[in-house]
């Protein structure tokens, strides 16, 4: 049976060590195979609206900055 690695794990502190929240938050989603799958999903649908990505932040509960 493979050995499971608790999350405070020394080797995830260090990679992890030098990431913000929100660094922290685009780790999490980054390997999140249902995320990458949505994302991948809403890329395919041709020209992606506004309105696409709204709901695509929606789900995900995620902001952008304003653009200056």
């Amino acid at each position: 049976m493979p050995t499971i690695r608790p999350w405070d794990a020394a080797p995830l502190r260090r990679a992890y060590a030098g990431l913000d929240s929100a660094g922290l938050a685009q780790e999490w989603l980054r390997h999140n195979p249902a995320y990458r799958s949505d994302h991948a999903a809403t890329m395919t649908t041709g020209k992606v609206g506004a309105e696409a990505w709204r709901a695509f932040a929606r789900r995900w509960g995620l902001r952008f900055p304003c653009r200056p």
